[in-house]
C-alpha cells in the first residue's frame, strides 16, 4: 500500500499540527511508518505485549478496552479518525495493559515510537513540533482519564450516570448534546450493568432531570 495516498486523510490530526505536507512525507519515512487495515471485531494492540509502534487512526472506529478475570469488558476510551494510542506504552517500551479493539472496519497508520523524538540523521525540523503536538495529545488524555475516575468513583448507577452527563455537558459546553457511546458501551464505560442504567435513565427523565433520545441527551437540571 502506498503510504503517500492515506497523506490526504490524516490531514488535521493534532499530532501533525504546524507540520507542512513536505515535512509529513518525510516523516513517514523517519517514523517507519506502515498502514494496516482491520475487521470488525479484530484486536489491533493486545494486552500483555510489548508494542515499539504506536498507532493513528485513518478512517474507522476503535476502543481500548480492558478485561478483568471473568472476562468483563470495561471500556476506557474510544478512538475516532486523527487520533492515536499506545504512544505511551510504546515510548517506554512498556507491556500494554489493554486491548484495542476494531469496533468497524478500520485504517491505522503505525509510528515508530523509539524514533519520535530522537532527532534522525537528517536532523529534521519536525521532530520538535512532534513532541511538542504528543505532549499536548497525552496530557489531554491525562486529563479525560481523571474524569473518567471520578465518574467510577461515584458509589451509585445514577451518581455515575449524572457524573458522565455532566461532563459531557461542560466539555461541549452546552446541556444539550450527542454522546458517542450506544447503551452496551456506556454500561461498559461506567462499569455498571446495562439493564440497572437503563432503569436510571427512565427514572431519570421522569424525574425531570434528564430528556433523551438514543444517544441524544438534555439536562434539565444541573
Amino acid at each position: 500500500m502506498d503510504i503517500k495516498q492515506e497523506v490526504e486523510k490524516i490531514k488535521g490530526a493534532h499530532l501533525l499540527k504546524d507540520i507542512t505536507q513536505e515535512e509529513l512525507l518525510t516523516m513517514l519515512g523517519c517514523l517507519r511508518a506502515t498502514v494496516k487495515d482491520f475487521d470488525k471485531g479484530e484486536t489491533v494492540l493486545t494486552e500483555g505485549k510489548i508494542f515499539t509502534k504506536f498507532g493513528l487512526l485513518i478512517e474507522g472506529k476503535l476502543q481500548v478496552i480492558q478485561y478483568d478475570f471473568f472476562g468483563n469488558k470495561a471500556i476506557i476510551s474510544e478512538i475516532g479518525p486523527k487520533q492515536i494510542f499506545g504512544e505511551t506504552f510504546s515510548y517506554i517500551n512498556k507491556i500494554f495493559p489493554m486491548n484495542v479493539e476494531a469496533v468497524e472496519k478500520s485504517k491505522v497508520l503505525f509510528l515508530d515510537a523509539d524514533k519520535l523524538s530522537t532527532p534522525c540523521e537528517n536532523s529534521c525540523d519536525f521532530h520538535k513540533q512532534l513532541v511538542k503536538n504528543l505532549l499536548y495529545i497525552v496530557s489531554t488524555k491525562n486529563a479525560n482519564l481523571v474524569q473518567k475516575i471520578e465518574c467510577m468513583s461515584q458509589r451509585t448507577t445514577k451518581e455515575k450516570l449524572l457524573s458522565f452527563l455532566r461532563m459531557q455537558s461542560i466539555k461541549t459546553k452546552s446541556n444539550h448534546f450527542v454522546i458517542t457511546y450506544n447503551r452496551q458501551a456506556l454500561a461498559d464505560y461506567l462499569g455498571v450493568e446495562r439493564s440497572a442504567m437503563s432503569a436510571e435513565l427512565s427514572k431519570l427523565q421522569k424525574e425531570g432531570i434528564i430528556k433523551y433520545d438514543k444517544n441524544e441527551f438534555i439536562l434539565l437540571q444541573d
